[in-house]
């Protein structure tokens, strides 16, 4: 009965997916969660780990139309009342016990009428969690037993369910939507020869044209130009040649799975693990050092973090250079999955699997935890689930910095994990243009050709909200906020990679396609998959890529950023103001903290 997580994707009223694998911004009306249907054999095969990663790719290389063609979609935004499958209980014992007893406790367990589903060991907080399946009718029966057992320290339900949150000069990359395109470029695509947008300052990007507006409003190209090695070309006298991001730096991506068949992640994912447990009683956890996406939203966070950068397509990650440990935790969706108000156990990921990949991260260790996903709460900064809350306690204790999504259901409060001691939890912002009632709020802000950034209508966030003070909830950082998945206008967007493996229960089942074609502006041949998405889910990746850079230009596993309190202290402490009263400690900027955390002499 391990928790179930949705990926946390910025959701809209709307009920169904009419182009295919996006997220919207409205205001939702709460609906009734469709039941869980009975598992049949065939869905069960849902809750199986690749055994290789070699899925047939679904993409296709048809004619794009204006305005780039890229997929776009909402699903609903509403939130389901925290619940636990019957069935799961959390025993947590002292690592000492443990391996004094393991026989004994088995046994104890056994004749309590508990069967072991998976241990747990947490080295750094000295804790073991045997999570046990019970037979529903007997849980409290057992709760009870083994409360009485000698090392226990507690036992508790665990399974809740939850919804998938001074340079002079910058440096460009060869990716064509981080630096922008040309007149002629739009007037080849769009048929309007719309203003370039080809590195021209502040994102790179308008209205009408595509482009990676998030990456340019927290600076990255700024931060980039520290890897001088002379410092003489960024003209601020440092240099260092970490600050494009280090192959040694590692990010764990623990989500719906990352493509390693897509050319922007090829290259860049170095570690795959796959943990799912199945619906039913005993839970089952599949295991495997495969994965593939078929829903495409790990896909797309992954890109977001670290999309090959520099290599002449598609776009920039945020970490640069840094490499990809990829976690797949959440089964082969089905069609019901395009509404977020399902109940559907195949939409969601189990705590258990959760838990299970970030000891896995622990283990290999990763600088950066990132976790896009989330539900239910926290009381003092504990986790509602014990299996969960242990995971992650256990890798602050081991100094990763663990970033997670804040959620996306009009705060406050900050949803779990993102919530836990320790975890640096992100909110959404978007861009304002002018529009009248632009992305649901009634936000007047900005105008044409000049948008203004605010914090998203639909992110949540908590109540200690003090600028550039780590004791503020969290950070916030770009995650767009269209108006539907009719909203036309990219700044409202946050544009980057998906799958190219989606589910499809047949040929043309376009519930959770994306747009695969080359590149906007033709400036390459090689089929690249894409969507324009929003949510806390997008922001997370940011931050999560930005923490991944500032270790890499500082020393790595050595660098004294690397610590959950140093990073966040860091990251805070450079946020830029927005005048929001939901920023939590600001905007995170990239440039800013390369620059403190290098010591520019002259910081911006």
């Amino acid at each position: 009965m391990s928790r179930f997580v949705r990926a946390l994707v910025a959701l809209s009223a709307t009920t169904s997916l009419l182009a295919g694998c996006g997220g919207g911004g409205s205001k939702a009306v709460p609906t009734t969660p469709t039941p869980s249907p009975t598992p049949t054999s065939a869905s069960t095969a849902a809750y199986t780990c690749p055994t290789n990663d070699s899925t047939l790719a679904v993409g296709r290389s048809g004619a794009r139309v204006a305005g780039d063609a890229t997929r776009k979609a909402v699903r609903s935004r509403t939130r389901l009342a925290s619940t636990v499958t019957s069935g799961l209980l959390a025993v947590t014992y002292a690592s000492a016990t443990v391996q004094r007893s393991a026989t004994s406790i088995a046994q104890r367990e056994t004749a309590a009428g508990a069967s072991l589903v998976r241990e747990l060991t947490f080295t750094h907080t000295n804790k073991v969690i045997h999570v046990v399946s019970v037979p529903p009718a007997q849980v409290a029966t057992v709760e009870a037993a083994l409360k009485q057992q000698p090392g226990v320290v507690s036992v508790a339900p665990t399974g809740a369910r939850r919804r998938p949150t001074s340079v002079q000069a910058p440096t460009w990359t060869t990716d064509p939507y981080f630096d922008g395109f040309t007149s002629a470029e739009n007037l080849a695509e769009q048929g309007t020869a719309y203003p370039t947008t080809y590195k021209t300052p502040p994102y790179a990007e308008s209205a009408n044209v595509p482009g990676q507006w998030d990456m340019h409003a927290i600076q990255l190209e700024y931060a980039f130009s520290y890897a001088s090695t002379s410092g003489t070309v960024n003209g601020s006298g440092v240099g260092n040649a970490g600050a494009v991001g280090l192959s040694s730096v590692k990010i764990a991506v623990i989500d719906t799975g990352e493509d390693p068949n897509h050319p922007e992640l090829s290259s860049k994912i170095a570690y795959q693990k796959c943990f799912i447990s199945g619906p039913n009683s005993p839970y089952p956890q599949s295991t495997s050092d495969f994965e593939t996406d078929p829903d495409g939203h790990g896909t797309d966070v992954a890109g977001i973090a670290a999309a090959d950068t520099n290599n002449a397509l598609g776009f920039t990650g945020a970490g640069g250079n840094v490499v990809i440990y990829g976690y797949r935790v959440y089964p082969t969706p089905d069609d019901t999955c395009v509404s977020d108000s399902t109940a559907d156990d195949q939409c969601d990921a189990s705590t258990t699997d959760i838990a299970s990949a970030i000891d896995d991260a622990v283990t290999q260790h990763v600088n950066v935890i990132t976790m896009s996903l989330g539900g239910g709460s926290c009381n003092a900064g504990v986790d509602d689930d014990p299996t969960e809350g242990a995971a992650v306690a256990e890798a602050v204790a081991a100094n990763i910095v663990v970033v997670a999504a804040a959620g996306n259901s009009y705060g406050p409060p900050t949803e779990a994990p993102g919530c836990d001691t320790g975890v640096l939890a992100v909110g959404a912002t978007s861009l304002a243009d002018g529009v009248a009632n632009p992305n649901g709020t009634g936000s007047t802000l900005g105008a044409a050709g000049a948008p203004v950034e605010y914090v998203a209508s639909y992110t949540d966030y908590g109540t200690n909200d003090t600028l550039n003070n780590p004791s503020s909830w969290g950070i916030v950082a770009p995650g767009g906020d269209p108006s539907s998945d009719a909203d036309n206008d990219d700044w409202h967007w946050i544009e980057n990679i998906w799958t190219t493996t989606p589910y499809m229960s047949s040929a043309s089942d376009e519930n959770f396609e994306g747009e695969c074609a080359a590149d906007y502006g033709g400036g390459s041949s090689t089929i690249d998959c894409r969507t324009l998405i929003a949510g806390t889910s997008m922001a997370t990746p940011h931050v999560a890529g930005v923490a991944a850079l500032i270790l890499s230009a500082t020393g790595g596993l050595s660098s004294p950023y690397q610590s959950p309190t140093a990073m966040r202290t860091l990251l805070c402490d450079t946020a830029d103001d927005l005048s929001d009263p939901n920023q939590g400690c600001g905007r995170v900027n990239v440039y800013h903290a390369m620059a403190v955390a290098l010591h520019d002499p002259t910081p911006p």
